[in-house]
């Protein structure tokens, strides 16, 4: 009899733990890795290194983790040799809601000793894709510039006054000019022929919002006024920034032959700021395709 109970209660304290590793079964402890920001070295005739990625994409061994806000401590299950996939994110149009991973960065990826409670901190170089094409790439440097006026009106300066780096392009708007068209004074074509991922950066501040877009050519005739399909833009910023705009949506089907690049702007009798004239500086516009 005290063997049974004996037993009984030895069963009873086995039953006990095993019911706790059910209840609060142990966790595995990730490891951590920390990623501050990304840097870009573009190659040469690539222009300016000034980039806005605002999110980290990873990926850890086989698995996607998904896309974290920068900084980032980013926690991961694999334990030991593992490897590291980074992509860099953009607010595609400068829209929060729209994170995309740029196309035309490269990817990073390296190999780290992931262990339990400790982080590795990551710092990202990165450059543009081999195979990413460059329609134009204007820095405001030289003398003469890819944009020109689409009708009379006070002309765009270049100047270091205010510039973002270098020289920049500044463009006046008054009560007597009170609007501005520019586009380049070139056409591209074949800008949707391998992929629909056609992206315009642009360093920029203004007074007043500006839209941008694509115009349209049916013909090589430098008269051609085209059709403008304008979509993307940007709001006020009394302070230098950087903005991506993916004009992949303004693929116009091959119904052009070619394309300028187009920007609008318009000092209204109603803004908010009831401004008499207002400046728009811009700087390193980049059109890219593959």
């Amino acid at each position: 009899m005290r063997k049974m109970r004996y037993f009984l209660l030895l069963l009873l304290a086995v039953l006990s733990f095993t019911a706790c590793d059910i209840i609060n079964p142990s966790e595995d402890i990730p490891g951590f890795i920390f990623v501050e920001s990304f840097t870009v070295q573009p190659g040469a005739g690539q222009g300016t290194s000034s980039a806005k990625i605002s999110e980290v994409w990873v990926s850890a061994g086989p698995n996607f983790l998904g896309a974290y806000s920068l900084p980032a401590l980013i926690p991961i299950l694999e334990e030991g040799e593992t490897e590291i996939i980074l992509s860099a994110g953009i607010k595609d149009n400068g829209v929060t809601s729209t994170p995309e991973i740029y196309p035309f960065y490269d990817t990073y990826e390296t190999v780290i000793d992931l262990k339990p409670n400790e982080v590795d901190t990551i710092s990202p170089v990165i450059g543009y894709k081999n195979n990413a094409k460059f329609a134009f790439n204007e820095t405001f440097e030289n003398n003469g510039h890819l944009f020109k006026l689409e009708q009379s009106g006070l002309p765009i300066t270049i100047t270091p006054n205010g510039a973002f780096e270098g020289n920049s392009a500044k463009i006046l708007l008054n009560e007597d000019n009170p609007e501005v068209e520019i586009a380049t004074n070139l056409s591209f074509s074949n800008l949707y022929a391998n992929s629909i991922a056609v992206y315009l950066e642009v360093n920029y501040k203004s007074d007043v919002p500006v839209i941008f877009g694509l115009t349209g050519l049916t013909s090589n005739n430098a008269q051609d006024l085209g059709i403008r399909l304008y979509d993307p833009g940007f709001l006020e910023s009394a302070n230098w920034n950087k903005i991506y705009f993916n004009l992949s949506g303004l693929d116009p089907l091959n119904e052009f032959s070619s394309f300028r690049v187009s920007f609008l702007s318009v000092l209204s009798e109603n803004n908010d700021a009831n401004l008499e004239e207002a400046n728009i500086y811009l700087d390193n516009i980049k059109l890219l395709h593959f």
